[in-house]
């Protein structure tokens, strides 16, 4: 029979030496993940993060107040064309990096299309944002979409549910509605919580007595810990880092990582390095966090999801090295570093990545393009923000 060894594999986080199980075809890396990274939060059609050279916003309302966009990202998400292509995108680079689940949310309608168009795909939950603001989508809008696009979803390897924008944008009628659609679906719902300023008491009041037997996976979780009442977390430290120079103090509560802006700054495969040089005391906790986490966070199988290095852990994780082969559900998705049936590599899929957002610019914006921060300075500013934590209180 033929097997795939390794001598050095990270399974379900756990690191173990001399590593073998069947395989299609007889194969040799010398570092394996099984499965491989999740993230577990991504808006895939943003293109702009209204990042400005030195400046920390307080939280995430002020940002969204008083940022200033060079594109305009109601029009982007209005282009079924591009906002799909975005979305694609995003796929292919998550696969390029090792990252073998991702959480979109966004547009359903686009995000669906670029499942169906792509060569290839990661496992997939679809978390379409409701949101009480202009040009995005209602409860009512979402199901009537749904209801439409049915026969497309039905794919084990996706999962459909609801992502709730913020309790600030939200009524209560639209947070009671999206929890229903969720249990209709019987899938997850995710929201902004918590993301500079407290939220867990009002949480707890407007949302939490509607959504008994519901899996809630909590983004960003900065200034709270939702555990105690059951809620997942998916901690983005780099737009984190980047938006308010603050990171949390420790893991404690957190089960997963988002890379929130997967076009700007990469996927959680791409950022491992700069995450376990935030949380390096506790390697263990961030690997298991970093791959098997968001598969629980969101009920996901990860049976055949395998990631293969020809390198060391130690450069895998030093972001020296990108994945040889990636599998899926046993079918293999990038082959010597290269999209199957597409031949993409990691950078060309940057450079497609960074000339679409330049069509977005020039279709949609004022002409400038918008800042994306090199490597140097994500795992720059990711350090730099964990030696200003944010410490939550401690259980007594």
């Amino acid at each position: 029979m033929p097997v795939l060894e390794a001598d050095i594999a990270v399974l379900r986080g756990r690191i173990i030496e001399g590593f073998s199980m069947p395989f299609p075809v007889d194969t040799f890396y010398e570092t394996v993940f099984m499965p491989g990274f999740s993230d577990t939060h991504m808006h895939p059609q943003v293109v702009d993060g209204g990042l400005e050279p030195g400046r920390a916003w307080r939280n995430s309302y002020e940002w969204l107040n008083t940022r200033q966009l060079h594109v305009d990202e109601a029009k982007v998400r209005g282009d079924i064309g591009l906002s799909s292509r975005l979305a694609e995108l995003a796929m292919y680079r998550a696969l390029l990096e090792g990252t073998t689940l991702v959480a979109f949310t966004g547009r359903l309608e686009a995000n669906l299309k670029a499942k169906l168009r792509a060569a290839v795909s990661p496992r997939l939950v679809l978390l379409p944002t409701v949101m009480r603001k202009e040009g995005w989508s209602t409860p009512t809008d979402l199901r009537k979409t749904i209801e439409r696009y049915k026969n497309y979803v039905q794919d084990s390897l996706l999962r459909l549910g609801v992502f709730v924008h913020s309790l600030a944008y939200s009524s209560d009628k639209m947070l009671v509605d999206s929890i229903r659609l969720t249990k209709q679906l019987r899938g997850p719902i995710g929201i902004h919580l918590s993301e500079g300023v407290s939220e867990k008491q009002q949480f707890s009041a407007r949302a939490l007595p509607h959504a008994r037997g519901v899996r809630i996976v909590a983004v960003h979780c900065l200034n709270d810990s939702f555990n105690d009442l059951g809620l997942r977390c998916s901690s983005c430290p780099a737009t984190n880092a980047l938006l308010y120079r603050r990171l949390r103090g420790s893991l404690d509560g957190v089960t997963s990582f988002g890379s929130d802006w997967p076009h700007l700054v990469g996927t959680t495969g791409g950022l491992i390095p700069a995450i376990i040089k935030a949380y390096s005391p506790d390697l263990g906790g961030v690997l298991y966090r970093a791959t098997v986490g968001g598969y629980e966070d969101y009920g996901m199988s990860w049976r055949g999801d395998i990631v293969g290095y020809d390198g060391s852990l130690e450069d895998v994780l030093r972001g020296k090295i990108m994945p040889s082969m990636v599998s899926v559900a046993g079918n293999i998705v990038v082959s010597e570093g290269e999209i199957v049936g597409l031949g993409l590599t990691h950078r060309d899929v940057v450079r497609e990545t960074v000339e679409t957002i330049r069509y977005a610019v020039d279709m949609y914006g004022d002409g400038t393009m918008p800042r994306i921060p090199s490597r140097e300075e994500i795992v720059r500013t990711i350090v730099e923000s964990s030696l200003n934590p944010i410490l939550l209180p401690r259980k007594a």
